[in-house]
């Protein structure tokens, strides 16, 4: 079984913890990983949150100026891939992921998850040389850019939004809509008709959260030839507050398949970005559960081959 998985927060827990990808207590490091025939993964540079109260032990990247942030980001990536280039490669196109593959190693993507990371042209450039090649246009507060849905579903774009969707078209970096609010969403169809994804984003029909897709939403990415990525998170899998389990998530890809969702349906587990996953999946290496559930269900071997890999290769082969 091969895993592409478009989204986690592994970086931003070793900045902040001092955890190394080689071996942590984290959701993903090498062993972990080790188990799937080729493992790809989209490492996020989170644009970080301020506990409600200093945690021992742990730096706090909101504590740096915001024009530091994304800098200190970068070199804890760069170190991490630097110590775990054994087995570990960093890659920026489709090319490097197939070369990544026949060297056996696992392949490492760069995104930022909200856009605040780049105050500047500067900054965005500085992200795209290091290797930075997905964007996910807001988290959940309201930035210079956008706004997150949680917090104001009916905040479009601003005008430096606009201009940052143009800049990052033009550099080839992929647009992410997770977290985006649904007018943010809307207007960015209007400025571009460019492919783009959810990398962490779930069905708000199965459950009614803001951070979730509505059909109209997902129908859009399908039309574009998009993707989108089944988050783990128990909060947007089901509405009562109780720790989800494996079936949930297949209501969310049963609900998704039923869409056409076959060719842009992929996986964004949300690993180290958040505090409750399916029962039974705590790590990485525990997706092999979700791959066994569905394969008992009777899905199609290329169904399961699909979501879990092929269909994010094969938006990267578009894409980058």
């Amino acid at each position: 079984m091969d895993l592409f998985d478009l989204h986690c927060d592994t970086l931003y827990e070793c900045y902040e913890t001092g955890a190394s990808l080689r071996e942590n207590t984290l959701c993903i490091d090498r062993a972990k990983t080790g188990g799937y025939g080729h493992y790809a993964q989209f490492f996020a540079l989170f644009c970080g949150a301020q506990p409600p109260q200093p945690v021992p032990d742990r730096r706090c990247l909101m504590d740096l100026p915001p024009e530091d942030r994304l800098d200190a980001l970068l070199d804890t990536a760069r170190t991490q891939f630097r110590e775990n280039a054994n087995w570990l490669t960093l890659c920026r196109d489709a090319d490097e992921l197939e070369l990544a593959r026949r060297k056996g190693k696992a392949a490492a993507f760069l995104s930022v998850e909200g856009a605040e990371l780049l105050p500047t042209e500067a900054h965005v450039q500085r992200a795209y040389d290091a290797g930075v090649r997905l964007v996910t246009l807001s988290w959940n507060y309201r930035s210079p850019y956008a706004c997150g849905a949680v917090t104001d579903d009916d905040a479009g774009l601003t005008p430096r939004g606009r201009a940052l969707v143009h800049e990052l078209i033009g550099l080839g970096v992929i647009l992410d809509v997770s977290h985006l609010s649904s007018r943010g969403f809307w207007e960015l169809c209007v400025e571009t008709e460019a492919p783009f994804a959810a990398t962490h984003s779930n069905s708000r029909v199965v459950c009614d959260h803001p951070r979730n897709l509505t059909d109209l939403q997902f129908s859009e990415i399908v039309r574009r030839g998009g993707l989108a990525g089944v988050n783990l998170y128990s909060g947007f899998l089901r509405a009562d507050g109780a720790q989800a389990e494996i079936d949930d998530v297949l209501r969310h890809i049963d609900h998704f398949l039923a869409l056409g969702g076959e060719s842009c349906l992929a996986l964004g587990a949300d690993f180290d970005g958040c505090d409750s996953t399916p029962r039974g999946i705590d790590t990485v290496r525990d997706m092999e559960r979700l791959a066994e559930a569905m394969l008992r269900e009777n899905y199609l071997e290329s169904t399961v081959r699909a979501l879990f890999y092929d269909n994010a290769a094969a938006f990267l082969a578009r894409m980058l």
